[in-house]
């Protein structure tokens, strides 16, 4: 049995075609997440001052809970 099918090598010709269309999707993708590198590739948003205020006091208040419950060295 031949390794292309039982029509031989007819379809052999066009080799080239899937990976033509894989580098081109590929090369879109590419340009995409790198377009929108602000954003992200995976489509984040861009975040207010008064929301990164907010998740910096949240931090804060984090750190001295932890540092509440982490027994210190004597």
């Amino acid at each position: 049995m031949p390794w292309f099918g039982l029509w031989g090598t007819t379809g052999s010709a066009f080799w080239w075609v899937l990976p033509l269309i894989g580098l081109v999707f590929m090369s879109v993708m590419f340009f995409v997440c790198f377009r929108s590198f602000g954003l992200g590739c995976m489509g984040g948003r861009q975040r207010t001052s008064s929301e990164i205020s907010d998740l910096r006091h949240q931090v804060e208040s984090l750190k001295e809970d932890v540092r509440k419950l982490v027994p210190q060295p004597k």
